[in-house]
């Protein structure tokens, strides 16, 4: 097959859209298909790294559009779309002449495609009902997991290493809205007792120094392609409820999720209410709700058996194959044919 990929990317639109696309992207490239990525221009560093580490070929186009004659151009036998900005009218007119999969999240705006992709927790309830169901793939069986992930996973992550708790900290790609200054604020009466790593944008770095009682317990990074590691070294991960928490889950480590856009909420509702992670709902807690992440890995490092129900959990809801099997069920419609070797 020969796949074309249209995903935003910047601050303002996240970056998880373009990592969803490079995860799938992974799996038809080990499968011997051909991948293209459209997408605008790349601000961001280690995005830009991970775009040229992965091997796709890329064509940069405007924002928020789709460049149907550019794609029609490379007679895909895909187009996969992962946006929130781009018309749904251009997505399903898109479909009308190749077929399309559109990556959402809990709300498939209307578009018309050939299949729908919609890996959060609790999606496999929303669309049972539709006379449409078949053509979406839905929940945590589906979720899109890097092999580098994988390769990362510990026998038993639930336990604590010598010396010092690990703790990771990570609220995204771009966090537009700065939430990992509050979140490590919660976390500054802990500090003095753990080895806390904080992944954030540089942009953010000096505010998150200033909520630091104890600057030199703390090393404050770059965001970078070689995350999976950090998560996977961490014997406590504190992460927005969003793509990288699939990652968490996958890994097995106990963790905190934090909601801090709307369209996590359902997703963190979900991995609460199923035993996967301990929860906070900034969106509908305000402010003041993130005051009890510090509280939440407190018990978590306190408590084994409690990590270790959340560690066995997150890992069987979560188990890696997810790629794979939207690949095989891209291979298996409309007669598409491989191309690959």
């Amino acid at each position: 097959m020969r796949v074309v990929f249209r995903a935003d990317s910047g601050i303002e639109q996240g970056t998880g859209h373009v990592m969803r696309c490079l995860t799938l992207a992974e799996e038809l490239m080990t499968r011997g298909h051909e991948v293209h990525l459209f997408t605008g221009a790349v601000s961001i560093d280690w995005l830009r790294d991970a775009i040229e580490a992965s091997g796709v070929i890329t064509h940069q186009c405007i924002a928020d559009d789709v460049p149907l004659a550019a794609i029609l151009n490379l007679a895909p036998d895909w187009l996969v779309v992962d946006s929130y900005r781009i018309d749904a009218g251009a997505i399903s007119a898109a479909n009308r002449s190749v077929p399309v999969l559109a990556i959402i999240d809990g709300d498939d705006r209307t578009i018309e495609a050939t299949l729908f992709l919609d890996q959060n927790l609790g999606a496999e309830t929303l669309y049972q009902d539709r006379e449409s169901s078949h053509r979406y793939l839905a929940g945590s069986h589906f979720a899109l997991v890097r092999n580098a992930i994988l390769a990362a996973r510990r026998d038993e992550p639930f336990k604590l290493g010598q010396g010092e708790p690990r703790l990771v900290c990570f609220m995204g790609g771009s966090d537009p809205s700065g939430s990992i200054v509050d979140v490590v604020r919660s976390l500054d009466e802990i500090s003095p007792s753990v080895r806390l790593t904080i992944v954030a944008p540089v942009r953010l770095h000096d505010s998150i120094r200033g909520v630091l009682s104890y600057p030199s317990r703390a090393e404050i990074l770059a965001l970078t392609t070689e995350l999976p590691l950090l998560l996977a070294d961490a014997e406590v991960v504190i992460s927005a409820a969003g793509t990288s928490a699939w990652d968490v889950c996958t890994l097995g480590i106990p963790a905190v999720l934090i909601a801090v856009a709307a369209n996590q909420q359902l997703s963190l509702h979900e991995a609460v209410s199923r035993g996967l992670a301990l929860g906070v709902d900034v969106v509908a807690g305000g402010d003041d709700a993130v005051d009890s992440v510090g509280e939440f890995v407190s018990s978590l490092l306190r408590d084994v058996s409690l990590r270790v129900r959340l560690s066995m959990a997150s890992r069987a809801a979560f188990d890696g194959r997810g790629s794979h099997r939207v690949v095989a069920r891209m291979e298996g419609t409309c007669g598409a044919t491989s191309r690959g070797t």
